[in-house]
């Protein structure tokens, strides 16, 4: 199973981003495995407009969503299914300011199965990302 990892970054007046990593695997006869590699980052009015689907995910992972503040150092550690669904969500909320199309797209990654999801998320890692956010984005946003 891969790892994700869902870190807090304190911002301006309490308020804070949140950015996701994927975890490396350890290969055979290394002491240490790679660092993560950075996904995406969301923050302001999309966090804002993402913040149930994130609580969901948060619970799914038996983390209780009310220490998700700007004072948490420590990372929270994902499964992959709620990686990959993290990662959709937000590569594909990242640039929107428009707050019915950030809902729709939440709705529409939230209630993706987990093969369609992993599908998404293979062709935006090994792909061309921006056709595939492009296409995400207007097959959910509307």
């Amino acid at each position: 199973m891969q790892e994700f990892q869902l870190r807090v970054v304190p911002t301006d007046n309490n308020n804070f981003a949140l950015e996701l990593y994927q975890c490396a695997y350890k290969k055979a006869g290394e002491k240490k495995r790679p660092a993560a590699k950075r996904i995406g980052r969301l923050k302001g009015n999309a966090l804002v407009q993402a913040r149930q689907v994130i609580y969901e995910v948060l619970k799914a992972n038996n983390y209780d969503p009310k220490t998700l503040s700007h004072k948490r150092q420590a990372a929270y550690v994902l499964n992959e299914e709620s990686g990959v669904n993290l990662a959709l969500l937000f590569q594909a909320l990242q640039p929107l300011s428009k707050p019915e199309r950030i809902a729709n797209i939440a709705a529409g990654i939230t209630a993706m199965s987990n093969e369609e999801s992993h599908y998404w998320f293979a062709k935006m890692s090994n792909g061309k990302r921006n056709t595939v956010l492009k296409a995400m984005r207007v097959l959910l946003g509307d």
